[in-house]
C-alpha cells in the first residue's frame, strides 16, 4: 500500500496509542508544541 501527496490535515487525523494506551489523534501531539514523527518498520 502506497500513499502519496499525504496532507497534513490528513496524517493528523490518524490515531496512535499514547502512553495510557489510549487512542488519540496524531494532531493532539503537535497541537501545544513541535513534534516530530518518526516511523520504524520492524523486519522479522
Amino acid at each position: 500500500m502506497a500513499y502519496e501527496n499525504v496532507s497534513i490535515e490528513d496524517l493528523g487525523e490518524l490515531t496512535v496509542l499514547n502512553e495510557q494506551r489510549e487512542q488519540v489523534k496524531i494532531s493532539t501531539l503537535w497541537r501545544k508544541k513541535t513534534a516530530a514523527l518518526v516511523f520504524v518498520r520492524h523486519f522479522g
